[in-house]
């Protein structure tokens, strides 16, 4: 089977796909900023955000798990990227497009491919941990690169607005349970991270909102700006000998994150800025390894 760009210009998973929106903070301090110091803009634009997901965790309403179609075979015009992709292939036994579709199996690769070449770069081999806890995994499409390239035994992600609804009728944790039910030891939970307990050997972040702008083009409302919290969250539930792995977008946010972390009590054991994405991104997406 082929498949074509057209193919996978959809509406459902179109935010999810591209993850979190690479917006740039207007304030270095945004991240930290009170309530009052946001344009009454932002706070209008919260408000709406906060009735939208008050509604999603009210009509929790699933049609089921949802697979997607898998499109069998990617298709490029471009020899360079093909070649990467033939390499993470033969390097990680993995064909993501006997399971996805073309986009999110090429987005797959990206990840992947980001992975691969950030603990390359420091040295080190990927660990295997017993215990994997994604947070802030939005509809978890990324789910099979990150089974692929760290082995665990459980792979967990977590997600506070698990029932934003897509125009097919499913929600976000019907696609999530869909990517993570298809791995050994995968699963998803519609929760918010801060206010569970979930002890993980590796605990991994990718665009974690840090500050108002994106968490606003997400959808979400103001009161779930809470890096501090969060740092706290992973700190808490990262297991003896544990580590974190964060992406950010761009150097700058890469910065806030690394402040949060240390304010936490995680020490940075390398970081790598990726100047040549698989696919195209608005700022590099750096990645950093932690321990406590």
């Amino acid at each position: 089977m082929r498949c074509t760009k057209s193919s996978v210009r959809r509406r459902d998973t179109l935010d999810d796909v591209n993850h979190r929106p690479a917006t740039p903070a207007t304030n270095a301090t945004e991240g930290q900023a009170g309530q009052g110091a946001f344009t009454w803009r932002q706070r209008l634009r919260s408000w709406r955000n906060s009735l939208g997901l008050s509604l999603s965790q009210r009509l929790r309403g699933s049609r089921g798990e949802y697979r997607e179609r898998p499109c069998g075979r990617l298709i490029s015009v471009d020899a360079r990227i093909d070649g990467r992709i033939r390499a993470l292939q033969e390097r990680y036994a993995v064909r993501f497009e006997s399971t996805l579709n073309s986009r999110t199996s090429l987005n797959n690769y990206a990840y992947l491919e980001l992975l691969d070449r950030a603990f390359d770069a420091a040295g080190e081999a990927a660990p295997r941990p017993g215990r994997l806890t994604d947070v802030g995994c939005a509809s978890f499409w990324y789910a099979a690169a990150l089974h692929a390239f760290f082995r665990p035994g459980e792979l967990a992600g977590f997600e506070i607005e698990g029932y934003r609804r897509f125009w097919n009728g499913h929600t976000r944790a019907d696609y999530a349970r869909g990517y993570a039910g298809a791995l050994p030891g995968g699963r998803f939970v519609a929760a918010d991270y801060g206010s569970v307990d979930a002890p993980a050997d590796l605990i991994s972040c990718w665009y974690p909102f840090l500050t108002a702008a994106p968490l606003l083009a997400w959808g979400l409302p103001l009161k779930l700006l809470k890096p501090v919290e969060l740092f706290e969250s992973i700190g808490r539930n990262l297991a003896s000998g544990g580590a974190v792995l964060l992406v950010n977008h761009g150097q700058r946010e890469a910065a806030l994150a690394a402040g949060h972390a240390e304010r936490a009590g995680l020490h940075r054991q390398w970081i790598r800025a990726e100047a040549d994405p698989l696919v195209p991104r608005l700022e590099p997406p750096v990645a950093s390894y932690w321990r406590r």
